[in-house]
């Protein structure tokens, strides 16, 4: 049976290592399960306390993906056979893993080739040196799966101009890698084509102190030759088109300006399209969480989020959302609510509120 992750230690020249994670599930696009997120917690947590381990390169097997986010089927099949326990099994882990890259000791270098979606942001988000390639993709598409933009999303897309961030959670809209550097989701662009020539320069190089500067040279070298390369940016292209969308007093405003929409540009064309049959209920819970997290530290961001993907999986749009796009694929969702105007305060809130009730927060040890 193959590994779904890999992982591997190269050598370098004085007896220092490179340490590889490779997402090893083409089939699934590279999405994460329980297990996988396990197994990349445990060694990135040997690998911290190993000195001769100087920095981690993450890649996802195959042309297609990086990572395609969780594997949200599996958590629905566990759900719907009785274990209710499992949503907070696996989000609780998978917040513990993206926050132990944001805050890890030494260089990590994700390598966002293809796919980058949802929990592979997650993965990708908190690494020193976030690298898209000439194939890369990215997106938060929850809305149309009945979650929201989670691991770590609520932190990250709420401190972006504009409220771009905002548009990217009710709108699943799709990145190139020129929106990606333009947003700093990622912080270098590097073709494809390089990814081996990376890995044998972090072998051949002298490694001294903490690493960082000399994964920055290798990094800026493939980078420098990549010049060029980058694709334009939609996101800049429609800058200010965005921000008068997303500027409005309410979320049935911004619908209202959503569906009034008027442009040729087939890429906002998507964008309002995924919004407007997305879940209601995630839209809300989206536009909620991001006025909620503002200016929270990322440690509360997670633990928030927590609260709310728990909730989502045993009560919310989910299952649903997943059955319909992923497991039947009739794109034919039953959402709870016909529209944003149909949700409820009451609702709405319930969803905030902890589902475990008064005991400890599960990740306030973070």
């Amino acid at each position: 049976m193959t590994e779904a992750v890999l992982f591997k230690e190269l050598e370098t020249g004085k007896d220092q290592k490179i340490g590889v994670i490779t997402l090893n599930s083409e089939h699934t696009l590279n999405a994460l399960d329980q297990n996988m997120v396990d197994q990349i917690y445990n060694t990135l947590l040997s690998w911290k306390a190993n000195d001769s381990v100087v920095c981690v390169f993450f890649e996802g097997q195959g042309e297609k993906s990086f990572c395609a986010g969780g594997d949200i089927r599996s958590l629905r099949h566990a759900v719907l056979e009785g274990d209710l326990d499992a949503p907070l099994r696996f989000f609780a882990k998978e917040y513990r893993l993206d926050y132990l890259i944001h805050t890890y000791n030494k260089p990590i270098i994700c390598w966002s080739n293809g796919y980058c979606m949802g929990g592979g942001l997650g993965l990708m988000a908190g690494a020193t040196f976030r690298v898209v390639t000439d194939t890369s993709l990215l997106a938060m598409p929850e809305v149309s799966i009945g979650l929201y933009p989670d691991v770590g999303g609520s932190w990250l897309l709420g401190r972006m101009p504009v409220r771009i961030g905002l548009f990217m959670a009710l709108t699943g809209c799709q990145l190139n890698a020129g929106d990606a550097i333009y947003l700093d989701l990622a912080n270098r662009f590097i073709d494809h084509a390089f990814r081996p020539n990376v890995l044998e320069s972090l072998q051949a190089a002298q490694w001294q102190g903490d690493g960082y500067e000399t994964v920055f040279r290798v990094i800026n070298k493939y980078e420098s030759d990549s010049a060029g390369w980058l694709p334009y940016s939609k996101i800049r292209t429609h800058r200010d088109l965005v921000a008068k969308l997303m500027d409005q007093p309410s979320l049935a405003a911004i619908q209202d300006q959503l569906i009034n929409l008027k442009t040729d540009d087939e890429w906002l064309l998507k964008a309002r399209d995924t919004a407007l049959a997305g879940s209601p209920l995630s839209a809300c819970i989206s536009y909620e969480q991001l006025k909620r997290t503002r200016h929270v530290s990322l440690k509360k961001a997670f633990m928030d989020e927590l609260v709310l993907s728990v909730n989502c999986s045993l009560r919310g749009d989910l299952n649903e959302g997943v059955r319909a796009l992923l497991v039947d694929k009739d794109r034919q969702p039953k959402w709870q609510f016909n529209s944003i105007t149909d949700v409820d305060t009451e609702t709405l809130e319930q969803f905030f509120q902890p589902p475990w009730g008064e005991a400890v927060h599960p990740l306030a040890d973070l």
